[in-house]
């Protein structure tokens, strides 16, 4: 979900950055990596099932 949404949201802020207004890459750009820190955060917290 996360992964498809980060996706996404690069894929709009590289459209925009090439044929869209510019006072919106900045928000586009702030969004996607915000998106970015909290997969990577989901991924980070979750506990490793290890066995000695």
């Amino acid at each position: 979900m996360f992964l498809m949404t980060l996706f996404a949201l690069l894929c709009l802020t590289l459209c925009v950055a090439a044929f869209g207004p510019q006072r919106l890459i900045l928000p586009l750009v702030s969004a996607s990596f915000l998106v970015a820190v909290l997969i990577y955060f989901h991924h980070a917290t979750d506990a490793l099932p290890l066995s000695f």
